[in-house]
């Protein structure tokens, strides 16, 4: 492989990765529910406060503002972060200023790592004496 096919991985593209592991973990889904818990909670207690203290009313109303936005915010700016290094990753690998051979290079090259990856796994998986 050619030296101008090895790419650079800013802080973007590695926070992205991080952010996309983060996401694909199963326990991203239960802070997701628990996030949304707590904005719904804060939105339960200012509706059924029981009182008529308009300052207290209105706080509670600002704080269930503040959660739904601090949910809402903070699941968007995960999405607005792995955009923004899957851009930067894509504008690094740019096809159109690859040659022919570079690309066709790469691809064997990933192709090549890929059949190894799978045949070390079918090493350890595979019972003894089986085929």
């Amino acid at each position: 492989m050619s030296e101008s096919s090895v790419q650079t991985v800013t802080p973007a593209i590695e926070r992205a990765n991080r952010l996309l592991s983060l996401r694909s973990n199963p326990g991203y889904a239960d802070v997701w529910q628990i996030s949304k818990a707590l904005s719904d909670d804060a939105t339960r207690i200012s509706i059924t406060y029981p009182g008529w203290d308009p300052n207290q009313i209105m706080i509670l109303k600002a704080r269930a503002q503040a959660a739904l936005e601090y949910h809402e915010l903070l699941f968007a700016k995960i999405q607005e972060a792995i955009v923004e290094g899957v851009q930067e990753q894509s504008l690094q690998m740019n096809l159109a200023e690859k040659t022919p051979t570079e690309i066709l290079e790469t691809g064997d090259y990933v192709r090549q790592e890929v059949l190894t990856h799978f045949a070390e796994m079918d090493q350890e998986t595979r019972a003894p004496g089986s085929y």
